[in-house]
């Protein structure tokens, strides 16, 4: 809990924040991305289930994680140029990525919802 909030906070490294935490995780956004898209879990409910699920959380998590990136990057030190250019382009990636998840989380409940309101009404 204490090293969320450090997350949060913006106290974790840039390359520790981006490279450790945020490049994993926009894998597996990624993955379970095309994994609906190439429709790995045709036939198999539970596994579709927690495909969406997992992606879901991963959009979720995508936001938390630009946020942190974005302080961290605001507390970079930036003693020479490439430092200062290092970091404009973080948190430029941080609200790319926070854009694209958003979306894509919205997307995902339009559709979980317009299911579930298909599935109701018969």
């Amino acid at each position: 809990m204490k090293f969320i909030k450090r997350l949060a906070s913006g106290d974790v490294a840039l390359w520790f924040a981006f490279w450790l935490i945020g490049t994993p995780l926009a894998l597996i956004f990624d993955s379970s991305g095309l994994c609906m898209l190439t429709e790995c879990g045709i036939g198999k409910p539970y596994l579709a289930i927690f495909i969406i699920v997992l992606f879901a959380a991963s959009c979720i998590a995508i936001v938390f994680v630009s946020f942190a990136i974005w302080r961290s990057s605001t507390n970079y030190p930036r003693a020479a140029w490439w430092q200062t250019v290092l970091a404009i382009l973080a948190k430029l990636s941080a609200v790319f990525s926070a854009l694209i998840a958003t979306l894509s989380l919205v997307g995902v409940l339009y559709l979980a919802f317009t299911f579930l309101y298909a599935a109701v009404a018969l």
